[in-house]
């Protein structure tokens, strides 16, 4: 004698199922919030310089900066006016590893002033005018990523039921 089973919904649970351990939205989130931070570490701060002030002075390194700074205009490596390259704001990437469940901000290594700009050895002149570091960056968004991914969490689970 022949027992049959029929087992009704389990094509759509399956699918459901798949859609959950995919976790798209998830994914999604994450890559997003790393965009975002990109945004924020790219806006330049308005130009808000001042004059050096290690330039001043009559001391042996107020003089070795100027001969610096003279030497580098003469040979055309800095301008007056200062004009932006924005190579800094280039060099801002949002990397995904281990299959979109990580992303990786980060500042391309070869552009080799970013540490004073936007990094841990970050210059009191730039801290002044306003450049955010990534520190700062992590600091201020950490609690509102969370939140977003863990919202996009709650509302994958939700929407699979």
């Amino acid at each position: 004698m022949a027992v049959t089973i029929v087992v009704e919904g389990a094509k759509e649970l399956i699918a459901k199922l798949t859609t959950l351990e995919q976790m798209n939205r998830v994914r999604k989130a994450i890559a997003d919030e790393g965009d975002n931070l990109v945004n924020k570490l790219t806006d330049y701060p308005r130009n808000a310089h001042g004059p050096n002030q290690a330039m001043r002075g009559s001391g042996e390194k107020a003089a070795r900066i100027r001969r610096g700074f003279f030497y580098h205009l003469k040979h055309g490596t800095i301008s007056i006016p200062y004009v932006r390259t924005n190579r800094l704001k280039g060099g801002w990437t949002n990397v995904a590893s281990a299959d979109g469940w990580t992303a990786t901000v980060g500042n391309d290594p070869a552009i080799g002033y970013n540490s004073w700009v936007q990094g841990s050895a970050q210059t009191r002149g730039h801290a002044n005018s306003g450049w955010l570091t990534i520190d700062k960056a992590k600091t201020e968004n950490e609690a509102g990523i969370i939140g977003r991914i863990s919202a996009a969490l709650e509302e994958e689970v939700n929407n699979v039921g």
